[in-house]
């Protein structure tokens, strides 16, 4: 095994296991939500969840990508581009809460539901402040490091989640305990990213923000279309009129799909853990030549449309054990939902290493294109679909916009890749 590939491995599976500790907490956290607060409870949890999950992403907007690829090239800038990076990030997050705290007046949604959310948004925050300090790991390689502050931070939200649950304390503090857990995990990671001797420079340099900005702007519209495809299904799912014959309301409709959506998301991890840790490499095997970055790609896509197989099988048999197992009986409808979702996996197992390529070649600038078609797609289908085929509809739209997407990637990226060796 070369030196490139045990890294390569070693960093991915650093991500797995936390991403297993902390699947395993989200497990033991939705079985005590969905037993103590039942579907109604769990609907409510679910929104207050997805509304700052929606922006998580954007919150990044590409700005990571593009710090990684100069930072790889010369670590000497870390310290200005990490103090820089935290400050945009606390005042874009700061920002967006504000936007949406105001947004959330105008949803036909309960005063409590309101202000959980409202809470629950203090989690955009919480999500740019980890994926900063994540830049400094990701350059270095060290996942290690930024698995332990993730472990740690979960440790205290099961800790709370318990206390809170057995109380009965309102499921909007259960929630809360995410934002505090978020908060833990940063400064953890804070202190770990100073033991690698990058120390935050907290002195705005403009140079660095319009070089920022202008360069992860393409990233940040697609992420932002791409969180569109994602994530709005739950919230038109949450205020649309619904058919009356799966017997249920926009609450209980939500939780229905929640619980197979959080499920499937945890499938995805593989892709994007792997990705993190190949594309500081796809960058330098560019630099070494197209033929070694052809390589690495390669045999990088044939890795994930192997897994996206494995784990596709597995999910779709284990599905009614698993919905079984995290919501109980109320929750029986979610099973085909899962299935549905799992089925597709490898539309989203390839279009990853294909759009990082893109980006690797410095031609980001065709994807928020991509993305903004499917996004237009996305929401269309589901406005058209979900009051005749409520989240059955979702689940298929979100596959369909991923295929689209799919398409375009593979047809930008013999493009890119002409462009470049042209």
């Amino acid at each position: 095994m070369s030196d490139t590939t045990r890294k390569i491995a070693s960093n991915t599976i650093y991500q797995i296991i936390g991403k297993a500790v902390s699947l395993s907490i989200t497990v033991l956290t939705t079985i005590i939500v969905t037993r103590a607060y039942g579907r109604m409870g769990y609907g409510a949890f679910s929104l207050m969840q997805t509304w700052p999950a929606l922006f998580f992403i954007i919150v990044d907007f590409g700005i990571n990508a593009i710090a990684v690829r100069e930072l790889s090239k010369d670590f000497s800038k870390a310290s200005k581009y990490f103090g820089n990076i935290l400050l945009m990030r606390i005042f874009f997050s700061l920002f967006l809460i504000l936007i949406l705290g105001i947004a959330l007046l105008f949803f036909p949604y309960s005063t409590s539901l309101k202000f959980g959310i409202t809470l629950g948004l203090l989690l955009i925050l919480m999500q740019g402040l980890f994926t900063t300090t994540n830049i400094i790991f990701q350059v270095k390689l060290r996942y290690d490091l930024s698995t332990i502050g993730y472990l740690i931070g979960y440790g205290v939200i099961l800790t709370l989640v318990l206390i809170l649950s057995f109380l009965r304390i309102n499921i909007t503090w259960v929630n809360f305990s995410y934002v505090v857990g978020g908060l833990i995990t940063f400064v953890v990671n804070l202190h770990l990213v100073q033991k690698l001797g990058v120390h935050p420079d907290f002195k705005i340099r403009w140079d660095i923000w319009r070089f920022l900005f202008i360069n992860s702007l393409p990233l940040g519209l697609m992420f932002i279309f791409s969180q569109i495809n994602f994530k709005s299904d739950s919230i038109i799912l949450s205020v649309s009129k619904l058919p009356i014959k799966y017997g249920l309301n926009n609450t209980e409709t939500v939780a229905v799909y929640a619980l197979s959506y959080k499920i499937f998301e945890v499938a995805l991890v593989v892709p994007t853990f792997f990705m993190n840790s190949v594309y500081p490499v796809l960058v330098q095997h560019m630099m070494e030549g197209k033929e070694k970055l052809k390589k690495t790609f390669m045999r990088s896509l044939a890795f994930l449309a192997v897994s996206s197989a494995f784990c596709g099988i597995i999910g779709i048999i284990l599905s009614p054990f698993a919905i079984y197992v995290l919501g109980g009986r109320e929750f029986t409808q979610s099973v085909l939902i899962l299935q549905i979702l799992i089925g597709g996996l490898i539309l989203y197992y390839l279009t990853q290493p294909i759009a990082w390529l893109i980006v690797t070649l410095g031609k980001q600038k065709y994807l928020p294109y991509i993305y903004l078609t499917s996004a237009i797609f996305n929401v269309a289908g589901n406005i058209l679909f979900i009051p005749k085929y409520s989240f059955y509809a979702s689940a298929v739209v979100t596959h369909l916009s991923e295929l689209l997407i799919l398409v375009l990637l593979t047809i930008f990226a013999l493009k890119s890749w002409k462009e470049k060796y042209a």
